[in-house]
């Protein structure tokens, strides 16, 4: 998408990000690239990155700006939409969820997922990936750089604490799908939570090895299952992992999972 095709007459660069805006986003434009800056480093290192990522991201004022740029309308709720091919995300930001900067450093990690790992949905809002480890790895920059980032991270695990010791947190198999659906909002952020702390165990344990196998794989095999996979690279199925995980939460203090 050609920015002088819209009303974006603005344009920020930092490191190999850019944002396109009209000179009212100013402050977000600066919030957002001030995120991924600090987001860099986490990107690297979870993503197995030598060298900095990229990404072009369009703050768009209205709905007819968010069409005009992507071709399709918003549907009702919509307020993101990823282009895969040219590493390009549009924000509608009246209607973005959290902070910019988070939103931006989230839908990022989801797009370098699912492009390293060469994903596809199999139905709607299912892929090949089950959601816990798409959303858990696209949550690691961005619970990292929000600005209440240790009492978030802290509260979260004092919560998935809670949910253990009363055999509430959430299954694998509910896990598989799209978690952001959850309709209950209190559990929905449970889910979230225990997403990112499942993929911190994985990387605590694997380190950089596990997305760099799992990507490979993935990625050369088209229907190569995503449950034989993690098994191939860990020996654990999801449901084994699963009660590794509810153990580590059981025993594990918060600083201890954070870091």
């Amino acid at each position: 998408m050609q920015a002088s095709a819209l009303s974006l007459n603005q344009k920020f660069e930092l490191r190999n990000y850019s944002v396109f805006f009209d000179i009212s986003e100013s402050l977000a434009a600066e919030e957002l690239l001030d995120s991924l800056d600090r987001a860099t480093s986490m990107f690297k290192q979870v993503f197995n990155f030598q060298d900095d990522p990229s990404g072009a991201f369009y703050i768009m004022k209205n709905e007819a700006e968010f069409e005009k740029a992507t071709g399709h309308a918003p549907k009702v709720g919509e307020a993101i939409r990823l282009d895969y091919q040219s590493n390009s995300i549009f924000l509608l930001t009246e209607k973005l969820d959290s902070a910019i900067g988070e939103v931006a450093a989230r839908e990022l990690g989801h797009l370098f997922f699912n492009n390293r790992v060469n994903e596809r949905e199999l139905q709607i809002r299912q892929w090949r990936t089950p959601s816990w480890l798409r959303e858990g790895f696209a949550l690691q920059a961005a619970y990292k750089i929000r600005k209440d980032s240790r009492e978030w991270l802290q509260n979260g695990w004092a919560r998935l604490q809670e949910a253990q010791k009363a055999n509430q947190l959430i299954k694998p198999q509910i896990m598989i799908k799209d978690i952001n659906l959850i309709p209950d909002s209190s559990r929905r952020q449970l889910a979230l939570f225990q997403s990112f702390y499942m993929v911190r165990l994985l990387l605590g344990i694997y380190c950089d090895s596990f997305f760099a196998k799992y990507s490979t794989l993935m990625y050369a095999l088209e229907d190569m299952d995503s449950e034989a996979c993690f098994r191939q690279i860990t020996s654990f199925d999801f449901e084994k992992f699963f009660t590794l995980f509810s153990d580590w939460v059981q025993k594990t203090n918060a600083w201890t999972a954070m870091e």
